[in-house]
Parts: C-alpha cells; sequence; structure tokens
C-alpha cells in the first residue's frame, strides 16, 4: 500500500469519527456508557468533544502529509502507528483499572486496523 494512501485512510477516518464526536457527543456517550446521570451528560459530552477535536486534528495532519515523500511518510505512520497502540493500551486498561465494566470493542477494532495500514504502508 502506498504511503499517500495509507495517510489518506487514516486521515479520513480520524476526521470522520472527530466530526461525529463534535456534533452529537451526548449520543455517542449514550451509546458508549448508556444513561448518564444527568449532572454527568454536560462534562462527558465536554469530554468527547475534545476528544473529537483531537481526531479531527490528527486526521488533518495526516491528509496535509499524504503528499510527502515516502521515506518522510513512512516515519509519519511508524509514529501513527505507535500512537494508536498507545491509544489502544489506554482504552484497554480502562477494565483493569476499575473505569469501565468492558472493553469498547469498536474503537479497538479501528485502531488495530489503522495500526496495520500504518506498519503496511511504512514498509
Amino acid at each position: 500500500m502506498e504511503t499517500s494512501l495509507a495517510l489518506t485512510i487514516i486521515g479520513i477516518v480520524l476526521t470522520l469519527v472527530g466530526i461525529i464526536f463534535n456534533t452529537i457527543p451526548k449520543v455517542v456517550n449514550q451509546k458508549i456508557m448508556g444513561d448518564l446521570a444527568p449532572e454527568a451528560e454536560n462534562p462527558t459530552a465536554a469530554l468527547r468533544v475534545a476528544i473529537g477535536g483531537i481526531s479531527i486534528a490528527v486526521g488533518i495532519i495526516a491528509l496535509y502529509c499524504k503528499d510527502f515523500p515516502v521515506d518522510q511518510a513512512s516515519a509519519l505512520l511508524v509514529a501513527m502507528g505507535t500512537g494508536f497502540i498507545v491509544i489502544m493500551a489506554a482504552i484497554i486498561s480502562m477494565k483493569f483499572r476499575g473505569f469501565s465494566d468492558e472493553v469498547a470493542v469498536p474503537p479497538v477494532v479501528m485502531f488495530i486496523i489503522l495500526t496495520i495500514i500504518a506498519f503496511y504502508a511504512s514498509s
């Protein structure tokens, strides 16, 4: 896979996730966490919006860098893949640290796929 295609895929996926998180944060929270106490709805929505903003920022970085020379794009993809592993570890750790009853499978699957794309295209 070409580095430009990998960065385009990663950029689009992360940007779309960020837009969804920013557009409907309370709906996303309800799907992820179920019904929340009324006093928790706004603070958790604010955190979801912040996470969405970070996702959009990383997506834009990937899209802007898609035309980098192969060696530079490969370095960026390795860094992104490594970052995705850190994100997955943080998501998985929530269960073992007692912050969640179960591992959030959809984001872990998404980051596994993005990690594979990043490392495969970087080689």
